[in-house]
C-alpha cells in the first residue's frame, strides 16, 4: 500500500484509494441482484437514470426496500474488507469489527432531504473508519465535500451561534474550505468518524448510489454504538485467538 495515502489520511483525516480489483465482481453481482429484484426501477434504465421512474416522494421506500436486500447478499462485508484490505489493514491492525448492516444512500437530482454539515461522532467512536463507495462515477455535486482537519477549529465554530441562518453559513463554509473531487466506481473514499463532511445538493443529471459501512479496531475505545448492537467481529488477530482459546 502506497504510504503517501497513509501520510494524505493522517494529515486530512480522508483519502480516496482504489479498490482491489480482484473484488469488484462482487460489486457488479450485487448491481446486477438489485436490477433482478427491482426489475421496474430498471427496464431499460441506468442507475444513474433512476430519477426518471420514480419520485421524491417514493425514494426512501425504496431505498429502505434495497437495504434490506442488500443486507442478505452472501459475503458482502466480507468483500468490501477484502477490496479494502490493504489500507483497512495497516491503518485499523489485526482485530478489526465490521457495522451490522449495510447503509445505502440515494440522491437524485435536486432532491433536497439530505444530511448537511456534520460529523458522526461522538455517537460514532472517534476511532472509527467510514468507507464510502460509490456504485456509479460520482463528480461535482454528486460526491460529498469532506472538510480538511485543519479547519475544524473553524467548523466548531459554526455550532457556537446557530441560528436561522446556520445552513447556509455551512453551505458557504464547505464551498470555501472543503474538498471536493471526484470518486469513481471501482475507487472508495475512507474518512474519520470525526471529520465534518458536507452533502451538497445534487445538481446534476445523475442520481448517486454509495454503500457506506464502518469499520474499528476491537480494542479501541466505542462511542455510542456498541459490540453486540451496532457490530459484530470481522478478523481477529493470532494472540486474541490463542486469548480466547
Amino acid at each position: 500500500m502506497n504510504n503517501s495515502l497513509f501520510t494524505e489520511f493522517t494529515k486530512k483525516g480522508f483519502v480516496k484509494i482504489k479498490l482491489d480489483k480482484k473484488y469488484m465482481r462482487s460489486y457488479k453481482t450485487l448491481k446486477n441482484n438489485i436490477r433482478k429484484n427491482f426489475p421496474k426501477n430498471f427496464k431499460k434504465n441506468k442507475f444513474e437514470n433512476l430519477h426518471n421512474v420514480i419520485s421524491f416522494n417514493e425514494i426512501n421506500s425504496l431505498r429502505m426496500k434495497i437495504i434490506k436486500n442488500i443486507n442478505t447478499e452472501k459475503n458482502l462485508k466480507e468483500n468490501i474488507y477484502l477490496s479494502a484490505k490493504g489500507f483497512l489493514d495497516q491503518l485499523l491492525g489485526a482485530d478489526i469489527i465490521v457495522q451490522k448492516n449495510i447503509n445505502l444512500a440515494i440522491q437524485m437530482p435536486h432532491d433536497t432531504s439530505r444530511p448537511l454539515f456534520h460529523k458522526d461522532t461522538p455517537l460514532s467512536s472517534k476511532y472509527e473508519v467510514v468507507v464510502w463507495i460509490p456504485l456509479v462515477d460520482c463528480d461535482k455535486s454528486m460526491c460529498m465535500t469532506m472538510i480538511d482537519k485543519k479547519h475544524h477549529d473553524e467548523a466548531n465554530k459554526l455550532f457556537d451561534n446557530l441560528n436561522r441562518n446556520s445552513d447556509f453559513k455551512f453551505e458557504k463554509f464547505s464551498k470555501l474550505k472543503g474538498s471536493n473531487f471526484p470518486v469513481k466506481f471501482g475507487e472508495a473514499l475512507i474518512f474519520s468518524t470525526d471529520n465534518f463532511h458536507y452533502i451538497p445538493i445534487n445538481e446534476t443529471k445523475k442520481t448517486r448510489w454509495s454503500l457506506n459501512i464502518r469499520f474499528k479496531n476491537l480494542f479501541t475505545p466505542f462511542g455510542e454504538r456498541n459490540l453486540l448492537d451496532y457490530f459484530e467481529i470481522l478478523k481477529t488477530s493470532p494472540i486474541t485467538n490463542l486469548l480466547n482459546n
